[in-house]
């Protein structure tokens, strides 16, 4: 469920808004140009009665929105108001999400600029982004072009840089079997939770068979695992030491790279 309201304020000679939202995460993938607006969105305008027939001139389109700042995941956008004879009744804000246009705020007709909030993304996954535009809607109906789009990036929590874990794999193959342990290193200044280490075998004939430390799971070449209850927190100069007992059929190369909950680690 969507739920979707708005509060205006004026401050300083200029109008700001804030709009609230709660969405569920998704994707966004970035097009252009930006997708028509939805026919059915929650919360439309209060426009005029439609009779007789409404004008044919809409609104011009708002000025491409620009990014203030980003609080978690608090958007603060800006954009350049519409012209139009009638008036404008309001700016709707979307969102493109992978060629769908999805609303996420509605503004007052005088508000050029305010706060939304966007869904955190999913669980494990370090990063997303959304792709944002403003239309206009007069006090007749009529809807303007989309503006431009803005992309934003909202990140889980407070994010390990880039570089702020190292693995070190070790493995011991025998005939057609492999022992291996995976040291885990934060090197960040940031605690990891609920960690998932993922990676991807270089040879098609390894597999993992058992493991410790982890829940494991393996599809095709990708390998995943994933934190216990008791060490799910990997606080910044903690190491951990997770492993598993696999197969190959007779090369056993190390994996090239190791996501630690989407982040890229370091090897020694």
């Amino acid at each position: 469920m969507r739920v979707t309201t708005w509060l205006a304020g004026w401050a300083g000679g200029g109008a700001t808004a804030v709009a609230l939202l709660f969405l569920g995460a998704g994707t966004a993938t970035a097009t252009t140009p930006s997708p028509a607006p939805s026919a059915s969105p929650a919360l439309p305008c209060r426009t005029a009665p439609q009779t007789p027939a409404p004008s044919s001139t809409p609104p011009t389109a708002p000025g491409t929105p620009t990014v203030v700042n980003v609080t978690l995941n608090q958007v603060h956008l800006s954009w350049a108001a519409s012209v139009d004879p009638h008036g404008v009744a309001c700016y709707y804000v979307y969102e493109n999400r992978n060629g769908t246009a999805v609303r996420v705020a509605t503004f007052q007709p005088a508000v050029t600029e305010g706060r939304i909030y966007l869904s955190f993304p999913p669980r494990y996954v370090a990063s997303e982004v959304h792709h944002l535009y403003v239309v206009a809607v007069d006090t007749k109906g009529e809807v303007s072009a989309p503006s431009g789009t803005v992309a934003v990036t909202i990140y889980n929590d407070l994010p390990p840089v880039p570089g702020s874990c190292e693995v070190k794999y070790t493995s011991w193959p025998w005939s057609a079997g492999m022992s291996t342990n995976i040291r885990i290193t934060n090197t960040g200044s940031a605690t990891f939770t609920d960690w998932q280490l993922a990676f991807s075998f270089a040879d098609p004939g390894q597999r993992v068979t058992s493991g410790w430390s982890a829940t494991w799971s393996q599809t095709a070449s990708a390998v995943t695992a994933v934190a216990q209850p008791w060490n799910k927190d990997l606080a910044p100069g903690q190491s951990l030491l997770i492993g598993f007992q696999g197969t190959h059929t007779g090369a056993n190369p190390p994996p090239e790279a190791f996501r630690f909950n989407g982040v890229a680690c370091a090897q020694p």
